[in-house]
């Protein structure tokens, strides 16, 4: 019987620790709900999404109600005079230009920005020094390597950072695998999204995800589909309108001891967490029996602060749900049912809590053992003092609302200029009775008002002077100021811009260009990319079961140091070409790495694979050598002299045999003989001008195809003077005369034409 009381006094003594817990943590929530209404980001948040909807904050905007219902623009109602409420939005294409150069800076499709690199082990530094014989530290015996050789201490040690090299590489691949498979780079671009229109991206992770993977495997012959669970780690992009960070986390989110994110719930999701282990079935029940309760903040004028307050929804409306993140005390712990026996020293844990309808519904502790709070904040721009930055609407709002003002004003003046204003006086009126200009149109004078018979003094005109160009003066300077406000150039947009004419100015314009978005993309590193994946690191460090893949690493950031200077690599590769032909810095680089570098810059994946490339390599190096070009002129040569030999032979043959021919075959026969000789000396040419190509390569160290571009002008003529040798249809069998004086040949103040 007393220990019957021993155990309901307990329980009832864990029922208050709970109830009172709830009250504290709920007083927590408070407090973080009061003090973002605080800080005025809510306002702001709206104000920036009609900047970026609408290109307005002004109430007179149509929204998306005033369209179903009909109204988005009567006027009917409206007294006074009728205005212009023209918006030529200039926040919507910034904002999306600025997401996708920033995005293209940080996502390449070809390249990730982050790396793993090992953390430095000063013993393995020294060793790596050490030329002294190394010995097993047990048995003092020496250390043999490959072939029976006794290895160094600094042998050992380059085994040791080998190893240490390939682990790393693996457990890279292996978060690597980790982050496309749940869609990385997709949730960083929503989280970017946020963050130029709201000045602030939430990004969430990692959190143990359960994926359906579907895998066909043989069994006994036949292929069987089946599907297996495995649990992953992941990230997602997590609105900044449903968190609330502890208030005194300034604008440094590390400094925050708690989170607090809200979320929505359906009866029917809720229904199916009734019996799922880790949810408290009881607290369940309670809530789907109640009616969903709303938190909401006013402003209490006395106190001149806002204040929390609850409201009830309708019964079967979804229930808010929220999510605390954050260090909780031991007793706390345990009364909510919390195994801690694998620690028994500490006395605070890093934990979450789930509630709904102020009722904690799950209970466990953090999946990591650093106890990092899994969120991280990155604001486009700093504000002091608190973790929400401002994006790129709130940087515009001034200017977008002068760029209204100068369009509304030019309309407006466009439509007071566009017609003259009429003064008729009392002594005409129309004859059809109609008072309108509309073209030709009688009018008559009314004799009891006019003294005179004089219509023109009924008439005046008056024209209201148009001022365009002044205001388009105003609309270009709010255009010049977007820039400078940004830092995110109009060229960007694809506009077309006046670019400076040499390379080296382009590169510097452009590089001041992207000064705004590098400090972006370092900060993005900082806040981001070095947190976030370090713990995933220690997540895979701490559950993964491959142990090759484990060891010391850093997350090397390589957002700014690699791909925003993708472009700059390109450029300088180029120029590193050049100097190819030089022996020295032959030797020295290595081409074939250089080549690989250059493609990867440019963004072209046409390069052969290793394999590929050594297949092709083997196949020319098996391929017979070109014949020399000086053996295959003396071929020639002789060739064609027994050609010559042979038909002068015939020709004397047939002049013998065929004595009263007609002079025309002879000519014929020796023209055919004639042909032949300069077919033979064309050949030679062309091979006496590969013979000095090859020497000059050789001394010039030049490639062949350099050497054929310079002497292109000298084959020109060559054989320009080869085509020469036959004028009027005659063979005179030699080289054309040239047209400018030889030296020596004619007598003084003579010609050699003379």
């Amino acid at each position: 019987m007393e220990e019957y009381k021993e155990e309901e006094e307990k329980g009832a003594g864990a029922i208050e620790r709970v109830e009172a817990l709830v009250e504290s943590l709920m007083i927590k929530r408070d407090l973080a709900v009061q003090y973002r209404a605080g800080t005025g980001v809510e306002k702001m948040w709206e104000e920036d999404e009609a900047l970026f909807d609408a290109g307005a904050m002004d109430d007179k905007q149509a929204k998306m109600i005033d369209y179903a219902k009909g109204t988005a623009y009567n006027r009917s109602g409206e007294t006074g005079p009728v205005r212009s409420e023209a918006v030529v939005n200039i926040v919507r294409g910034r904002c999306e230009t600025a997401e996708g150069r920033f995005s293209d800076m940080l996502l390449p499709v070809d390249d990730k920005n982050w790396g793993l690199k090992e953390t430095p082990v000063p013993e393995i530094s020294a060793a790596l020094k050490d030329q002294r014989p190394a010995q097993n530290k047990d048995t003092k015996e020496p250390v043999m390597g490959p072939g029976g050789k006794q290895m160094t201490i600094s042998d050992v040690a380059k085994g040791d950072l080998d190893r240490i090299k390939d682990a790393m590489k693996l457990m890279e691949k292996e978060i690597d695998d980790q982050l496309t498979e749940c869609g990385y780079n997709a949730e960083i671009r929503k989280m970017i999204m946020d963050a130029s229109r709201l000045g602030t991206g939430v990004i969430k992770g990692p959190n143990v995800v359960k994926r359906i993977k579907k895998v066909w495997k043989n069994e006994g012959g036949a292929y069987r589909l089946n599907v297996e669970e495995e649990f992953k780690p992941a990230f997602e992009c997590v609105s900044v309108k449903n968190i609330y960070p502890d208030e005194e986390v300034e604008e440094d989110l590390r400094k925050a001891s708690y989170i607090w994110e809200l979320d929505s719930i359906k009866p029917n999701e809720l229904k199916d967490l009734y019996g799922v282990p880790g949810y408290f079935d009881e607290q369940i029940v309670k809530i789907l029996q109640e009616d969903p309760i709303r938190i909401k903040t006013r402003y209490n004028s006395d106190s001149r602060r806002f204040k929390t307050y609850r409201s009830k929804g309708s019964r079967g409306e979804l229930y808010e749900k929220w999510t605390y993140s954050g260090d909780l005390d031991r007793e706390d712990l345990e009364a909510m049912g919390v195994d801690l026996q694998h620690d028994e020293i500490a006395q605070r844990f890093s934990a979450i809590v789930v509630f709904v309808n102020d009722r904690p519904i799950k209970t466990q502790l953090n999946s990591l053992d650093t106890g990092d709070l899994p969120y991280d904040f990155f604001q486009w721009s700093v504000i002091k003092g608190t973790p929400y930055g401002i994006g790129i609407p709130r940087i515009l709002s001034w200017l977008q609302r002068i760029n209204n003002a100068g369009w509304r004003a030019m309309l407006d003046n466009a439509r007071d200029s566009a017609g003259a204003n009429i003064i008729i006086g009392a002594g005409v009126e129309p004859v059809d009775g109609v008072w309108e200009m509309g073209g030709p149109k009688l009018w008559r004078t009314l004799e009891e008002f006019s003294e005179d018979g004089d219509a023109r003094k009924a008439f005046q005109q008056f024209q209201i002077k148009n001022n365009q160009q002044q205001f388009e003066a105003i609309i270009e300077l709010v255009m010049k100021n977007v820039d400078i406000e940004t830092l995110v150039p109009t060229m960007f947009q694809a506009e077309q811009q006046k670019l400076p004419e040499t390379l080296g100015a382009t590169n510097i314009m452009m590089d001041s260009n992207n000064v705004g978005l590098r400090g972006r993309v370092k900060r993005f590193d900082d806040q981001i990319t070095v947190p976030g994946l370090t713990r995933i690191y220690h997540w895979n460090m701490q559950y993964n079961d491959k142990n090759e893949i484990k060891g010391d690493y850093n997350v090397n950031p390589r957002g700014a140091s690699v791909l925003l200077e993708k472009d700059k690599h390109a450029q300088v590769l180029f120029q590193v070409l050049q100097f190819k032909g030089d022996p020295d810095f032959r030797m020295m680089i290595n081409w074939q790495k250089h080549v690989k570098k250059l493609f990867a810059a440019l963004g072209l994946d046409i390069l052969n694979t290793d394999e590929e490339y050594e297949k092709l390599k083997k196949q020319a190096q098996e391929a017979p050598p070109p014949q020399d070009p000086r053996i295959e002129a003396a071929r020639m040569k002789v060739e064609g002299d027994f050609k010559k030999a042979e038909l002068t032979n015939q020709s004397d043959m047939a002049e013998i045999q065929a004595k009263g021919r007609s002079t025309s075959q002879e000519i014929s026969m020796k023209s055919q003989e004639a042909q032949m000789e300069r077919e033979n000396k064309m050949a030679m040419l062309d091979k006496q001008l590969q013979i000095k190509m090859m020497e000059f390569a050789e001394k010039r160290n030049m490639s062949l195809d350099q050497i054929k571009a310079k002497l292109a002008d000298s084959s020109m003529k060559l054989r320009t003077q080869i085509a020469l040798t036959q004028v009027d249809g005659k063979a005179p069998g030699g080289i054309a005369e040239p047209i400018i004086e030889p030296i020596g040949r004619a007598e003084d103040s003579k010609s050699f034409t003379q």
